[in-house]
């Protein structure tokens, strides 16, 4: 090998030794942005478990509000059919007794029409206004009969 030949062999060590040192520069530059992003993304993961713990402890907590709710309900449903029942069994229905007095107000052949029209029954009829299934029979044909 002659001198030349050396020199040649020397300048693309050099040459290839300088793409070596860039492209490790290049690599390195890549790794620490990587790095970067990593440290940014367990961050982000820390902040994401923060927020799910305070979420976790809101839904508790609005889970236990749900069930005092549903306990509050509870006992008001119960309390209103109580009352229901207490008001219902002081407002029994009257049941036809032939001394007591009528009522007063509307004549009795409209509450009749009125009733009917309603849709009850003659015995509910009976039963509301103190009548007798028959009289409130009665009362509806004669309503037909001044009708005709």
């Amino acid at each position: 090998m002659t001198l030349q030949h050396i020199e040649y062999w020397v300048l693309a060590q050099l040459g290839l030794e300088m793409v070596l040192v860039v492209l490790l520069l290049v690599f390195l530059w890549k790794m620490k942005s990587m790095s970067k992003m990593l440290t940014a993304s367990q961050e982000e993961e820390k902040a994401a478990a923060s927020h799910l713990t305070k979420l976790s402890d809101q839904l508790n907590m609005l889970e236990s509000k749900r069930l005092s709710l549903e306990e509050t309900f509870g006992q008001l449903t119960e309390k209103a059919l109580k009352e229901q029942q207490a008001s219902s069994r002081l407002a029994a229905p009257e049941i036809y007794n032939p001394t007591l007095p009528k009522p007063r107000g509307a004549p009795l052949r409209l509450q009749v029409e009125d009733l009917h029209l309603q849709g009850f029954s003659l015995a509910e009829i009976a039963q509301r206004l103190g009548l007798h299934p028959t009289e409130v029979k009665m009362a509806l044909d004669l309503g037909r009969l001044k009708a005709d």
